[in-house]
């Protein structure tokens, strides 16, 4: 494995880890979910592994969203991280790594997203339809309109001081109380994560997406998830193949793994073979 850097449009750096770069054929491009990064991530360390001693290559991509807070500028002089992220710098930041792909020479590419990441993953798709890519890859996908009920008391909690920093004209400034417990964030990227409609494109449950994105790409997928994840809601299948009769080749697979979560836990290798099979 190598770190490898790329530059978006917005001279932002971004970085990844590239396994396996002597096989040209395939090429695996996963991306990260909300602050997921490859040090934390451990299921898509061992991903990466196995599919190398498949000799299939994968590249493990940061997006914008990736790590909690950067503030160390990058070329673009501004800092990353979530604390910043705004959802539709996904574009540039995963046509940097699929340009990337193609430069470095892999034949066929798959690119993937997990949690966040997947639905960064179907916006870009569809707004890159004519774009080389073989099949996609949704791991653990969310519908980002449907919050958990301690992440809505949250929301509710933010929402007044968001609003009160939008009024004073200090969007780009960290607020003073986490999301969640989890992260802070600016203004502008608290109110874009709950408000961005191309966010919300995997409306399993909520009122206020659509399907249009998922409907549009032609590509077939792997819907795959842990059995006990939250965002699936006690139903993990359902969920899946919620997500499978709206897309637009009915031919997609979906793979549920037994005993894991969000993170696929203990699982990793599971994941890492359900991965395997659908990408060979």
């Amino acid at each position: 494995m190598k770190i490898i850097e790329v530059k978006t449009k917005s001279e932002n750096s971004l970085f990844g880890c590239l396994y396996g770069e002597k096989y040209k054929d395939i090429c695996v491009i996963i991306t990260n979910g909300t602050c997921g990064n490859i040090f934390e991530n451990k299921f898509l360390q061992i991903v990466g592994e196995e599919l190398e001693k498949n000799k299939i290559s994968f590249i493990y991509a940061h997006n914008s969203g990736a790590f909690h807070r950067i503030d160390t500028p990058t070329r673009s002089g501004k800092p990353i991280g979530n604390t910043y992220d705004l959802f539709d710098n996904c574009l540039e930041d995963l046509q940097s790594f699929v340009d990337f792909a193609k430069d470095y020479g892999f034949k066929h590419i798959i690119l993937g997203g997990h949690s966040y990441g997947a639905n960064k993953v179907v916006y870009y798709l569809s707004q890159n339809q004519k774009e080389k890519i073989d099949k996609y890859i949704l791991i653990s996908p969310t519908d980002t309109e449907r919050l958990k009920d301690h992440e809505q008391l949250s929301v509710d909690k933010l929402m007044p001081i968001a609003m009160k920093f939008k009024k004073e004209n200090k969007l780009d400034e960290v607020m003073p109380e986490m999301f969640d417990n989890y992260n802070y964030y600016t203004a502008r990227a608290f109110l874009d994560f709950i408000k961005n409609k191309h966010a919300k494109n995997l409306p399993v449950y909520s009122k206020h997406g659509d399907w249009k994105q998922l409907k549009s790409i032609r590509q077939t997928a792997l819907f795959v998830m842990g059995e006990k994840d939250d965002f699936a809601f006690n139903d993990t299948i359902k969920h899946l193949e919620t997500i499978k009769e709206n897309t637009k080749t009915k031919n997609s697979v979906v793979k549920v793994i037994e005993n894991c979560g969000h993170t696929f836990r203990n699982k990793e290798k599971e994941l890492a073979q359900v991965i395997l099979d659908f990408v060979k």
